[in-house]
């Protein structure tokens, strides 16, 4: 499943988000203007786009973005160079067994917390030394936080995408290992932070789905699809 753009919320305005992307990240700016910015990263365009309005809670979102499998320790001494990583239990690399990948993690200056993420399930291997503007292959994962998890997971099984290694009522992944959903009960605490799953809009587009637009009200998940053409 491959996430062609990505449209988040900031209570950030794009001139006080863009310099970790564009500064510390290094990422290319392929739009600034007053309310937005787009950058690339990788095969994904990531949108964040100013919210006026005086929200209850400020917006933040889970992402990752695969690196190639053999680079996790190269890319954690890149990141730790400009930004302090998350920690748990005194360490700052988590192994996930159930999906054999690394990862590390950190969180911008809006309060959202990516992860690089190594796929060792993936032949993306390089023999060479780790290069941020090849090797942030695209944004492979998105938290989806919502009350009713089956519901939601049935609904997007029903348009194309299905659960990834295992149905679960609490955390149900969905997709492939290119692009997952991980799908999530508000309150659960995303690993190596102290921040936990809560609802916020946003948009993607995904490839050969179309444009998919999440918002959470009182019955749970609202999926709205429309059909690009590819």
């Amino acid at each position: 499943m491959i996430m062609e753009s990505v449209t988040l919320f900031s209570n950030k305005r794009p001139e006080e988000l863009l310099p970790f992307y564009r500064d510390i990240l290094g990422l290319p700016v392929l739009e600034f203007v007053e309310h937005r910015f787009t950058i690339q990263v990788g095969y994904t365009r990531l949108t964040f786009l100013h919210q006026s309005v005086e929200a209850a809670e400020a917006p933040y979102y889970h992402f990752a973005i695969n690196i190639p499998e053999n680079k996790l320790d190269e890319a954690k001494q890149w990141v730790e160079s400009r930004i302090q990583l998350g920690t748990e239990d005194g360490e700052d690399i988590s192994y996930s067994e159930l999906w054999n990948s690394h990862s590390v993690y950190f969180i911008d200056t809006g309060g959202n917390i990516l992860e690089l993420i190594a796929r060792h399930t993936m032949s993306n291997a390089v023999d060479r030394p780790f290069d941020p503007e090849r090797d942030l292959l695209g944004i492979s994962e998105m938290g989806l936080p919502t009350k009713d998890v089956p519901r939601a997971v049935d609904e997007l099984e029903a348009i194309g995408i299905p659960t990834y290694k295992r149905r679960d009522s609490v955390f149900n992944p969905v997709g492939d290992e290119e692009g997952i959903l991980i799908v999530v009960k508000p309150g659960r605490r995303w690993h190596f932070t102290n921040l936990n799953a809560a609802c916020f809009p946003f948009q993607m587009h995904v490839r050969g789905i179309g444009k998919l637009m999440f918002e959470e009200d009182k019955t749970g998940l609202v999926i709205r699809r429309e059909l690009v053409a590819e």
